[in-house]
């Protein structure tokens, strides 16, 4: 009997003891056994000793660390197996076989990054505009002639009525700058009545002005963002010097002619000029590739005269006031301009 006892408390001297981890409020874990509990403590069995362990101290409880998975632990350039006991304000606390305490700051993993698309933005811009605005071609005074002259010349005050239409194509080497090539035609007319003042003679002058013009181009994004698909408001800035053709016409109709003067008579000219057209404009997205212009334009054209031939008519216009009257159309002039408000669309490819 005394044999089997003895056998007994041998084997149980030798049995592997369960292990019990205690987490304290102060970050400290501790491995051993619990030999006695109290209402308020523990008798606790450390590799440091006997421990007496306040129950309010305690945060964690583990009674068997054995049922907490072994992991792969790296310390320093080593790696260990170790029991991830405790996790708390961004620390890991893992507890190895042997009863030392490992504690690894956790990184926190950032947010993946928002995959960024590619801007999308047109590269050909198609642009169609309509304006209207003042014109200073040359026409008919309508002051009182200065003391002595035979008969108003001419002025070049702005005047409304001047409208054309542009038509653009642009190829965007960038965000900020596009190249291409623009064309527009524009045409101002206007009729005045110049009343009889002895000796002149009453009529209504019918003047005319049209211009063809054709030229490089390069356009401005001043947000950068042309022909971006992403944007809806945009600022342009677009410059085009090139060549223009010109068409000029005044027509004279005479109001009770004394006798020997036809009923009508008039003067026309053409010519080749360089010239210089200016936008600033406002764009606002309808659709991905849509969107509206309004905005300012300016159109001038570089030629001082453009009548040729002087005052023509069947029968011929008497000798004084032809002479006086081609004079005028010989008279140089400023050249031309034209300021207008601009209205269109662009269409991108």
């Amino acid at each position: 009997m005394r044999s089997i006892l003895g056998l007994a408390v041998s084997l149980l001297s030798v049995a592997p003891l369960v292990a019990t981890v205690i987490v304290q409020k102060n970050g400290d874990v501790i491995s051993g056994q619990i030999l006695e509990e109290k209402p308020d403590k523990y008798i606790f069995q450390s590799p440091y000793g006997k421990l007496q362990i306040a129950k309010t101290n305690i945060t964690k409880l583990i009674l068997d660390e054995k049922t907490i998975e072994l992991k792969n632990v790296s310390v320093g350039d080593k790696t260990v197996k170790a029991r991830l006991v405790n996790q708390e304000n961004n620390t890991s606390v893992y507890l190895t076989e042997d009863g030392k305490t490992i504690r690894k700051a956790d990184k926190e993993e950032p947010p993946p990054a928002p995959e960024k698309n590619p801007e999308t933005r047109d590269s050909i811009l198609i642009g169609i505009a309509g304006y209207y605005g003042l014109a200073s071609y040359q026409q008919i005074s309508t002051d009182t002639p200065a003391a002595g002259a035979p008969q108003p010349g001419l002025d070049q005050k702005f005047r409304a009525n001047a409208l054309g239409f542009k038509l653009s194509g642009h190829y965007g080497l960038f965000r900020f700058l596009g190249v291409g090539v623009a064309g527009s035609f524009n045409r101002w007319s206007d009729t005045v009545a110049v009343p009889a003042q002895p000796p002149q003679v009453s009529y209504e002058a019918a003047t005319s002005y049209t211009s063809f013009f054709i030229a490089p181009s390069a356009v401005v994004s001043v947000l950068g963002v042309l022909g971006s698909h992403a944007t809806v408001h945009d600022v342009r800035l677009e410059v085009s010097p090139g060549m223009a053709f010109n068409a000029a016409e005044i027509q004279l109709t005479f109001k009770n002619a004394p006798a020997g003067f036809p009923q009508t008579a008039g003067a026309t000219g053409n010519n080749r000029s360089f010239a210089l057209q200016l936008s600033a404009y406002y764009l606002y997205s309808i659709s991905e590739s849509f969107r509206i212009r309004l905005g300012i334009g300016y159109y001038r054209t570089f030629y001082n005269s453009i009548y040729t031939g002087g005052l023509q008519s069947a029968p011929t216009v008497p000798g004084q006031f032809k002479i006086d009257f081609d004079n005028n159309l010989l008279k140089s002039g400023a050249p031309p301009q034209v300021i207008a408000l601009v209205l269109g669309v662009e269409i991108g490819f």
